[in-house]
Formats: C-alpha cells, sequence, structure tokens
C-alpha cells in the first residue's frame, strides 16, 4: 500500500476577504481531507471551516501538534498518511512552518518517505516583506525579540549592523508592546535606517508604513498598531545598493 501525502495548507491570517487569500484548487483539495495536524484546535476548526467548507467540521479528525510532541513520538501524527490516507498541516494563521513549530513533522514526514506537498497562500512574514520596500534578496527572520533587555539591545545593534550590510531584518513583537517596541527603534537605531511596520495584514484595518527612522521619530503617536498583529522589519535605502 503506497502512502497519503501531508499537504501544507495556509489559512487566512484575518477574517476579512478569505476568498481573495485561497488560491484556486486549495478548497477542492481539502475537501478530501479529514485529518489534519494542527497547532490550536479551537481555532483549527474555523481554519479548516474556510478551506474545506463543504465537510461537516465534525467528520475531521485533529491531530494536535503539542499533544504528540510532549510524548516525543512524531510518528503518531502522521499514522492516517501511513494507511494512505492524505492529511493536511496547519498553523493558526498564514503559512505552516513558517515561524510556526509544524517543520518537525515535515522532516519525520521526508524521513518516512511521504510525500509532502506546499500550497501557496498568505504569510505575513511575506506580505511584510513585499510592501516594505527593502531588499527581498538577502533576509532574516528573527522571530521574537528576547525580553531581556541587554540581551534585546545586543541583538537590535547586530541588526542594523546587518541591515547596513544589505540583509533586511525582520522581526515580531507581542501586539501589546508595539508601541513601545517603535520608541526603542526610534532611540536606539540611527536615523537613516528604514523601520516598515505592517499591522493587520489582509484585513480592513491594514495600515502599512515605511519610513527611516529619522521621520518615525516625528510621529507622536502609533495608535495604528497598538494590540494589532504587526510585522516589523528594518531595511536601508535601495539607492544605496
Amino acid at each position: 500500500m503506497s502512502f497519503g501525502t501531508l499537504h501544507l495548507f495556509p489559512v487566512p491570517i484575518s477574517d476579512f476577504n478569505h476568498k481573495s487569500t485561497i488560491p484556486l484548487g486549495l478548497i477542492d483539495c481539502a475537501d478530501n481531507i479529514k485529518d489534519w495536524i494542527v497547532e490550536t484546535p479551537k481555532i483549527a476548526r474555523k481554519k479548516i471551516k474556510i478551506i474545506s467548507p463543504n465537510i461537516p467540521i465534525s467528520e475531521h479528525r485533529l491531530f494536535p501538534l503539542d499533544k504528540f510532541r510532549k510524548e516525543n513520538n512524531d510518528s503518531r501524527l502522521l499514522e492516517p498518511c501511513l494507511n494512505g490516507l492524505n492529511m493536511g498541516l496547519i498553523s493558526d494563521a498564514g503559512a505552516p512552518a513558517i515561524a510556526d513549530p509544524g517543520s518537525i513533522i515535515i522532516e519525520t514526514a521526508h524521513r518516512l518517505g511521504i510525500q509532502v506537498k506546499p500550497w501557496v497562500g498568505p504569510s505575513s512574514i511575506f506580505l511584510g516583506l513585499m510592501a516594505s520596500g527593502f531588499n527581498g534578496q538577502n533576509f532574516s527572520f528573527i522571530g521574537y525579540l528576547p525580553h531581556d533587555k541587554s540581551d534585546r539591545k545586543k541583538l537590535l545593534l547586530r541588526s542594523e549592523k546587518d541591515v547596513r550590510n544589505g540583509i533586511t531584518q525582520i522581526f515580531i513583537e507581542t501586539p501589546y508592546r508595539n508601541t513601545k517596541l517603535i520608541e526603542e527603534l526610534c532611540g536606539l537605531m540611527g536615523p537613516d535606517i528604514f523601520l516598515c511596520a505592517a499591522a493587520n495584514l489582509n484585513s480592513e484595518t491594514e495600515f502599512i508604513l515605511s519610513k527611516p527612522i529619522a521621520e518615525w521619530r516625528k510621529i507622536k503617536k502609533f495608535e495604528n498598531f497598538h494590540k494589532a498583529p504587526t510585522i516589523f522589519l528594518l531595511g536601508r535605502s535601495n539607492k544605496l545598493t
């Protein structure tokens, strides 16, 4: 018996205009899958309803990633595939395995000889990079910044050095700390460094601002970014390349 395929399905990153973010063919494929590896079951059910609208949610079987990872048994997550059934892997938002723990399962699938099929879809990281105007040929995703003040400062100063060498820096922060982070960047970065903040991407309240730090310092309030899911990018002017 041949193995099933592990499909990597991106899911919407906002509650607005889902149809514009789901590629042609994805729904047809997802409607033939009932076994899902997920991050958070409650969130996953809402996302599966969007990408597989023709199958009752009660018919889907969810395999929470964290539960099986704690048992150190990645292969059990892929049992449907090993039994010849196709499976779907989704994150809570955006593309699976990008700023997401799903990569360990994909590695296991490759080790077991299971075919992996990635699908095109929304990713706030890449949408932010596309919209920033920064170098998209050499970039680094840092993830969440350290909480420790000293470690955080060291990382940001190192990031500024990388930006000056032409490497765009991308990172995220807990939404309630967005305003504080922008203020911190305004005080720490050189005035010629560019900052792009992309909030609520793919939503009705999407707001993207890309300016040199010198211009950010003139802004008195950052209400558009307050408690909003935001991608932050540091870059330099393309005129320097």
